[in-house]
């Protein structure tokens, strides 16, 4: 009978923990749903800056190493 009860009792915290877990992540969504053109904004200057930062580090890596080094790894 106490195992029963406390598979009863797990079941329940764990649905909670579920259900409290879902309403934080609708709140996350309605907070990006409002704020999508900031965040796509965002989004956009960081993928323009890493494009950057990749084609300069390939720049100073890659093309100042001679012809005959390049693809020996």
């Amino acid at each position: 009978m106490t195992k029963l009860n406390n598979r009863e009792i797990e079941r329940t915290s764990l649905e909670t923990e579920l259900k409290r877990g879902l309403q934080r992540v609708d709140e996350d969504l309605n907070i990006m749903e409002r704020h999508a053109e900031d965040l796509a904004m965002v989004e956009s200057g960081i993928q323009s800056s890493m494009r950057k930062w990749d084609r300069e580090y390939k720049d100073a890596h890659l093309h100042s190493v001679p012809r005959g080094m390049k693809h020996q790894r």
